[in-house]
């Protein structure tokens, strides 16, 4: 019973429950949310806004939707403390993906231009996890 509580408790707030046999949620919009819907994004000022504050090292956390092609969502949650980015990325809802929760942390964000797109920002220094790709247009 005390490992039940102790690996119930190292959750962080805000990252998506994941019980066996609990049904996942339907996710809920919200105004803040940044939607990138292949290629075309919604919200990118708040984007620009998240990017500049961690760039000057504030506290800031976003949530990033990326819709597949059959119009499922797949939410992006990412925390920076200061220091460093906590990155909890959900794929429960998309009916044809993994449907798996990954968690990791990396060190830095960096942005390219004409690679996949014009506008690349992706997650580095990700210790054993790969680089994320956070947000393209």
């Amino acid at each position: 019973m005390l490992l039940v509580l102790l690996a119930g408790g190292c959750d962080e707030p805000g990252d998506p429950g994941m019980e066996a046999g609990k049904p996942v949620e339907d996710y809920e919009p919200k105004e803040t949310d940044i939607v990138n819907t292949h290629g075309k994004v919604e919200n990118l000022e708040r984007f620009e806004e998240f990017y500049e504050n961690v760039r000057n090292g504030k506290e800031e956390s976003i949530r990033i939707v990326f819709y597949t092609e059959e119009g499922d969502p797949i939410l992006h949650d990412i925390r920076f403390d200061g220091k460093v980015f906590k990155s909890v990325m959900d794929t429960r809802r998309d009916k044809f993906g993994d449907g798996k929760v990954q968690k990791f942390t990396c060190n830095n964000i960096e942005y390219t231009n004409g690679e996949m797109a014009d506008n690349v920002y992706r997650l580095i220094d990700c210790g054993n996890d790969p680089e994320a790709i956070i947000l393209w247009y």
